[in-house]
């Protein structure tokens, strides 16, 4: 008797448990919480993966100026090998110039001779047209300095205006050099240009490794982070232009989003849909300033980036409200975050048995580094 009482006694107290159990978690399902706090590898890179980052770039830097270097050695000969043709084909003008000079020359040496000779028969023919007794007084009484001003029978006297016309053709020789002078420096050398400027248009490039894009939500019985590091994207910016003109994407992949739980990950790309929709995409359109919000002696900006957010194939107008700010290493780092009602987009709202709910809100939030792109000077 004894023991079956005893037995009942258990039975009723273990059930008593189980009740108070279930009676309490009804009363505190929504006030007791467990809080998963992401540590700040979350949204910050890694110190091994920026050192990485400085020593690719580096490497990429020098792989760019060899590169350079050689394609401008190059174009040192070319200039040396133009120049000289230049040259070459000028002294053989100029040898050109100077024969034709000397013939031109030596046909007037022997124009002044048929001249001479000419002066020299003038007497001749003048004792021939007035006759001897005329001619002798004549050409006692003239100096040899008056013989060309003879009447008209000396008609051949007229010739040595020919003589005078080649003595102004060499002064338009020296414009034939004129092109080689025009010509530029052949030791303008080029090199890639990656330099960053605050106040100036470039296109910048993102960095997968050391940017993260995740979300923060809250359920029932805790908050957790979704998070992941395979961001990529370029924008094209000038940080200094209260205009805004930026543009460019964001492109996460989707199944790339991870919450530290197996079971909810696989939940999650299928709420996400990853199958039929991969890349979750930001077009940026524009960049709205706060008031202030650009600094450039200390190269800070604040503001919204405007664009459209696409999710599960719906797109979307959305804003985020950003920090701009530059490392050590002339990195562009980029931080917002922003409150999304994943409703909005078609994605179901995950639930447990209608006890564990996860709201539709969620934080959507990014840590983003942009290095400029080589020759991302515009």
């Amino acid at each position: 008797m004894t023991g079956k009482l005893l037995q009942v006694l258990g039975v009723a107290f273990v059930l008593m448990l189980v009740g108070g159990a279930a009676f309490g978690f009804m009363v505190l399902k929504d006030r007791v919480r467990v809080v998963v706090a992401a540590d700040a590898a979350a949204t910050g890179p890694d110190a091994t993966a920026l050192l990485r980052d400085d020593v690719q770039t580096l490497a990429r830097d020098l792989a760019a100026l060899q590169q350079a270097l050689g394609s401008n050695f190059e174009q040192l000969g070319n200039a040396l090998e133009e120049r000289a043709s230049g040259r070459h084909a000028d002294v053989v003008a100029l040898r050109t110039e100077v024969a034709a000079l000397q013939q031109r020359l030596a046909g007037m040496a022997q124009d002044n001779g048929r001249l001479a000779s000419l002066l020299q028969d003038v007497p001749a023919r003048v004792a021939a047209a007035v006759g001897p007794a005329v001619a002798a007084p004549v050409v006692a009484q003239r100096a040899p300095a008056e013989v060309p001003v003879v009447e008209p029978p000396v008609a051949p006297v007229v010739e040595p205006p020919v003589v005078a016309t080649p003595a102004a053709e060499p002064a338009a020789a020296p414009a034939k050099s004129e092109p080689t002078a025009a010509k530029t420096g052949f030791l303008s050398f080029s090199v890639p240009k990656n330099t960053f400027r605050f106040d100036a248009v470039q296109d910048y490039t993102i960095v997968g490794d050391l940017s993260r894009v995740g979300f923060d939500a809250k359920s029932t019985l805790h908050d957790f982070t979704g998070v992941t590091s395979q961001v990529r994207g370029t924008f094209r910016a000038d940080f200094d232009d209260p205009a805004g003109a930026w543009t460019g994407d964001v492109v996460v992949q989707a199944a790339s989003l991870v919450t530290g739980v197996d079971g909810r990950d696989e939940n999650l790309r299928e709420h996400l849909d990853v199958k039929n929709h991969a890349e979750l995409r930001f077009a940026v359109e524009r960049f709205v300033p706060a008031a202030s919000g650009i600094d450039a002696e200390k190269q800070t900006a604040r503001g919204e980036v405007a664009g459209t957010m696409t999710i599960r194939g719906q797109s979307k107008p959305f804003r985020m409200p950003v920090t701009v700010a530059v490392d050590p290493q002339k990195r562009v780092v980029l931080n917002g975050q922003v409150p999304l009602k994943l409703s909005d987009y078609g994605v179901p709202v995950p639930s447990q048995l209608g006890l564990i709910n996860m709201q539709d809100e969620v934080t959507v939030w990014i840590a983003l580094r942009a290095r400029v792109a080589t020759g991302g000077q515009k």
